[in-house]
């Protein structure tokens, strides 16, 4: 673990988000999104390698990124934040050098957000996004973080459920794959960003009627044999550490082309965080393996 990755998990844990924690304090997080996740996103002003717009499609705000005709790949990105919070800033400069790198047009939805809304709209509006996708012939990746990558993965079995084609890659970073937290967590030796009684209370919010073990909403739960090539990370100072190797040795006795990437001591999401060397490393990884 290097120094500047031991000053991020400090000021994280300085950080830690209450409501993570405790039921109570998650409803009362809940209520306070309630009146403010449906306004317009607005894109931080900051210098950016590629062209990033904000555009309506298929009935959501969509942030784009290197949005040309000559982009070689097409990538959607699922933004973490417990299916509550808003994409943030690490997200967006991600899929900015991940555009660059790669030529690729990434497409980041600003989905609806628990509780005013549930799974299924986002299902929609990801379906249609895809479907259009699909008409360019290009190469299509599917990634997303936390939340988003938990979404990412359980996509991926819906549409091997549909009958549908799979993107050529799979790239999850720390996927919250059991909303339910129902796994055994007690091995887990820290974790300065995620809680287990909170996250329960936000994932029933965000899966609305559905049970949190349907796979829609918890992938780990779910039919994984025709996924397509599938690279995962996470940290070991992760609440959901376990679950994530489940996952992942669930993908492996089922023949699917799947890598785990573990980050020793690192914390939730790591591969996002700005200036840390294990963050690099990951990034790169990932450029290497989109352009194999």
């Amino acid at each position: 673990m290097s120094k500047r990755s031991k000053i991020v998990e400090k000021i994280l844990e300085k950080n830690h988000r209450e409501y993570m924690d405790d039921a109570d304090a998650a409803e009362e997080h809940l209520k306070e999104r309630s009146t403010v996740e449906d306004e317009t996103y607005k894109i931080p002003k900051k210098p950016y390698h590629t062209k990033v717009e904000s555009k309506n499609l298929f009935g959501c705000q969509m942030i784009t990124f290197n949005d040309v005709e000559d982009a070689e790949r097409m990538v959607i990105y699922i933004h973490g934040g417990g299916y509550v919070n808003e994409i943030r800033l690490p997200h967006i400069s991600f899929c900015d050098r991940l555009a660059k790198k790669i030529n690729a047009c990434v497409f980041s939805p600003i989905y609806p957000l628990a509780p005013n809304h549930t799974y299924e709209e986002t299902y929609e509006i990801v379906e249609k996004l895809y479907n259009h996708l699909l008409t360019t012939g290009k190469p299509i990746i599917i990634m997303g973080d936390s939340a988003g990558g938990g979404f990412s993965a359980a996509f991926c079995e819906y549409l091997a459920v549909k009958d549908m084609p799979q993107p050529e890659n799979l790239i999850l970073i720390s996927p919250w794959v059991d909303m339910s937290m129902s796994g055994d967590y007690d091995d887990v030796e820290y974790d300065p960003m995620l809680g287990i009684e909170g996250a329960r209370e936000i994932g029933k919010a965000w899966a609305g009627d559905l049970d949190t073990k349907d796979y829609k909403v918890s992938p780990l739960f779910g039919e994984v044999d025709k996924l397509p090539k599938t690279t995962i990370f996470v940290g070991t100072h992760e609440i959901i550490y376990p679950d994530i190797v489940e996952f992942y040795n669930k993908l492996h006795d089922n023949g699917v082309d799947a890598e785990l990437i573990v980050g020793d001591e690192m914390s939730h999401v790591y591969p996002l965080y700005p200036m840390v060397p294990e963050a690099k490393e990951a990034f790169n990884r990932i450029v290497e393996i989109l352009l194999e």
